[in-house]
């Protein structure tokens, strides 16, 4: 497995490449798994650089993006410690729902929105990417 580490727009990836195969990579981008598709031959870094600067930019797009009401997304790169409530739950919008580690501190995200969880999107123990869609509350 090759590792490297991408600084695109002051942001930090740590990538790892798993395998390679034609004109597909699977990689690992800051230990989300990803399958990447890149359409001229060149060397693996600058394929994976590539991807993992189109990953970012995608993020950083979905994270300018409003979220759709009931939508709770990554305000910031991270790692899902765990959640404080099911698929199921009433919440109160603020109440506490996640907790993502980004740069060694503890954040708690709070539902976006007063109604019941519908989806959990990520597990716990999963590195997310700014703007990724972390849980679904149904208003």
């Amino acid at each position: 497995m090759a590792k490297h580490r991408f600084v695109i727009e002051g942001q930090a990836f740590e990538v790892d490449v798993h395998a390679r195969y034609g004109d597909h990579a699977d990689v690992s981008v800051n230990g989300a798994r990803y399958r990447v598709e890149h359409a001229q031959v060149a060397t693996a870094p600058v394929k994976v650089a590539a991807a993992v600067s189109a990953l970012g930019a995608q993020a950083r797009s979905s994270a300018r993006v409003s979220s759709a009401a009931g939508e709770l997304r990554a305000p910031m790169a991270g790692l899902v410690l765990r959640y404080a409530a099911s698929v199921g739950d009433q919440v109160v919008r603020g109440q506490p729902l996640l907790v993502l580690d980004a740069m060694k501190m503890e954040n708690t995200l709070g539902a976006p929105a007063d109604g019941v969880v519908d989806e959990l999107a990520v597990k716990p123990g999963t590195t997310v990417l700014q703007g990724a869609l972390l849980a679904r509350v149904r208003v």
